[in-house]
């Protein structure tokens, strides 16, 4: 027996010695395994379409449209900047600076056509961490046919600078069925009228009307004939009235850094009881405020400097103006405070949000 079982000793050494090399190779595999699965967390940026066509569009002032991006990776996408491709044309706003996976943000964009003629086609380029496309480039592209000629393009009501009216010369460029009778505009708080200055000739008045509220804004107006066929004339107006005492901009906003910033407060004052700026509250020790009246009338810049801000906004976090009137009873006004505003680049005029 014992020579049998010395015999079976090295059948049993080599068993081992082969059970130990199955192991350490399961394990190496293993270990790859987990390897490439950490190499292929990674972000992916997507988007629903690359390029949008708008097709034709006949007197069209401005065409918008929404990508929608989208998170395929298995990593967190960080967008870092939108640029669009033309800086007097094209405004592209993005809602959300981090996806999640499989999370989606959205990418408004508006096209001001007015001084486009022709085929057109731009860009908005997005950078993100993807590593394989750290640059996603998508395209707006069509063909703007000029039925008409504007003058002026956009025509501004200013109440604060006493403009109450304005007038818009229309010039037919093409041969209509009828001459333009008709006028619609979307706040009817602006009249608006149409009279007829010859066969392919149209000046259109507008009037602020007293119920018009505070503010500012951009209405559109459409011109038509009594002939279906007959191509309609979409106009822009820039609006603004304001109120006796305004501060601009609305709110403030502030990048998420440590280094220090600096934002100009406007005060505008258009009754005619003035109020006097007696001082600026800041919400905390991370801010520094400087006042400079303006000598040629009752307003204020305040000059704003702030450091070490985080993306944090609460109720509290706000400026607080203290003001006084001629019977010096004192009021305030809060001024909110935003830090991490969403990344946007304004290349259309900035009176009007996407």
């Amino acid at each position: 027996m014992k020579n049998k079982a010395g015999r079976n000793r090295p059948c049993e050494r080599s068993f081992h010695i082969l059970h130990s090399a199955f192991r350490i190779r399961v394990s190496a595999f293993c270990v790859l395994h987990s390897a490439c699965f950490i190499s292929l967390a990674a972000p992916r940026l997507a988007v629903d379409q690359l390029v949008w066509n708008f097709d034709s569009v006949t007197n069209r002032s401005e065409v918008a449209h929404t990508f929608t991006l989208r998170n395929v990776g298995n990593a967190d996408v960080e967008i870092q900047k939108v640029v669009s491709g033309c800086d007097a044309c094209l405004r592209a706003v993005v809602d959300k600076e981090r996806l999640a996976p499989h999370e989606s943000a959205l990418l408004h964009c508006r096209l001001d056509l007015r001084s486009l003629r022709g085929p057109v086609a731009r860009t908005v380029s997005v950078y993100s961490n993807d590593p394989e496309r750290p640059v996603l480039a998508l395209g707006l592209s069509g063909v703007t046919v000029p039925c008409y000629q504007v003058t002026p393009v956009e025509p501004v009501l200013d109440l604060a600078q006493g403009m109450e009216i304005a007038a818009v010369e229309v010039l037919s460029l093409q041969t209509r069925r009828a001459p333009l009778s008709r006028v619609t505009a979307s706040d009817t708080n602006i009249l608006a009228t149409l009279t007829s200055g010859g066969s392919n000739r149209s000046v259109l008045t507008l009037r602020a009307l007293p119920s018009l509220p505070h503010g500012r804004k951009r209405i559109s107006l459409t011109l038509s004939s009594d002939e279906a066929s007959d191509p309609p004339c979409e106009i822009m107006a820039a609006v603004h009235n304001p109120a006796e005492f305004e501060v601009l901009p609305a709110r403030l906003e502030l990048r998420p850094q440590a280094a220090p910033q600096v934002r100009i407060l406007w005060i505008k004052q258009h009754g005619g009881s003035a109020l006097t700026l007696l001082d600026v509250v800041p919400p905390s020790g991370k801010f520094e405020c400087e006042i400079q009246p303006d000598p040629a009338g009752p307003d204020y810049r305040v000059y704003v400097t702030a450091w070490d801000q985080e993306p944090a906004a609460s109720p509290t976090n706000r400026l607080v103006l203290k003001l006084s009137d001629a019977r010096q009873q004192e009021c305030s006004v809060s001024v909110p405070i935003l830090v991490g505003a969403a990344k946007e680049v304004t290349a259309v005029d900035a009176r009007e949000d996407l």
